[in-house]
């Protein structure tokens, strides 16, 4: 009988694990909030998105990911846009076979949206005839339509996605190095905070060789879920003197809206 004593709690340990673990899966497969409905709710995150792909009807495309720290800051930009458009109404049924331009946005959840301009479509003697109307947008999911008004999203369709660069300019990477160079006066201690640095430069009384720097980043543990914290901390850098580091602070959970701010400046 002993063995049975040790054999029926094993099996109940193993039944509340097995539960968990179905009850976990559960959750897991659980669907997103549908992206038109995050969409009119103005709710849609970055972090839902995969990756963006362009192209148009002359061959040209590009895709950002996700996964490239400087193609991010895109899907931040495009996802921004949107949160910030209004639906209007007009006909959303009202396509061509080849728009001037389409992006496809791959979700986490596997669901597949495409945004194109909208068109004012005529028939004139059999012939249609279909011109985009200016600051427009079709979105699509699967079969239901939305369409949108965002002028800063359409014109960034139309021409600013081949204005992206591939890489940091050369003024963020001589910003990158030098907040690197600060954040190490700080210590072991803040090397988290590496995320979308920033820093501002201002003479101290006019003098060229005397600086006092503004600098702030995010947090990189943020980035793999949860909100972000935010560091900022001033430098006095004079050649007269040593660095001289103040007023430190730490922001926790900072909001959505902060930190897109510290991460993209928005056209």
């Amino acid at each position: 009988m002993k063995k049975y004593y040790f054999v029926i709690p094993f099996l109940i340990v193993f039944l509340i694990i097995s539960s968990s673990q179905i009850t976990e899966a559960k959750n897991n497969t659980v669907q997103q909030t549908p992206f038109l409905e995050q969409l009119m709710t103005h709710s849609l995150k970055y972090e839902e998105v995969q990756k963006i792909k362009i192209e148009n009807d002359s061959g040209q495309q590009r895709v950002f990911s996700i996964n490239d720290g400087f193609q991010e800051r895109v899907l931040r930009k495009v996802v921004h846009c949107l949160n910030d458009s209004s639906q209007v109404n007009g006909t959303i049924d009202v396509s061509i076979e080849k728009p001037s331009n389409k992006m496809t946005l791959k979700l986490t959840n596997g669901e597949v949206i495409t945004v194109e301009p909208a068109y004012t479509c005529k028939v004139d003697n059999m012939q249609k005839t279909c011109t985009p109307k200016d600051g427009e947008l079709i979105v699509s999911d699967n079969s239901q339509k939305i369409r949108l008004k965002s002028q800063s999203l359409y014109d960034w369709l139309l021409v600013g996605w081949r204005k992206e660069l591939d890489g940091p300019t050369k003024e963020e990477l001589i910003e990158k190095a030098l907040y690197t160079r600060y954040l190490n006066e700080l210590g072991p201690s803040y090397s988290d905070f590496f995320m979308c640095p920033k820093i501002r430069i201002e003479p101290i009384d006019g003098d060229p060789r005397r600086h006092i720097i503004f600098a702030s980043a995010l947090n990189y543990s943020g980035h793999h879920g949860g909100d972000f914290d935010r560091l900022t901390f001033s430098v006095k850098d004079s050649n007269l003197s040593k660095l001289q580091i103040t007023k430190v602070k730490v922001d926790n959970h900072i909001s959505q809206e902060e930190s897109e701010k510290q991460c993209q400046a928005f056209d």
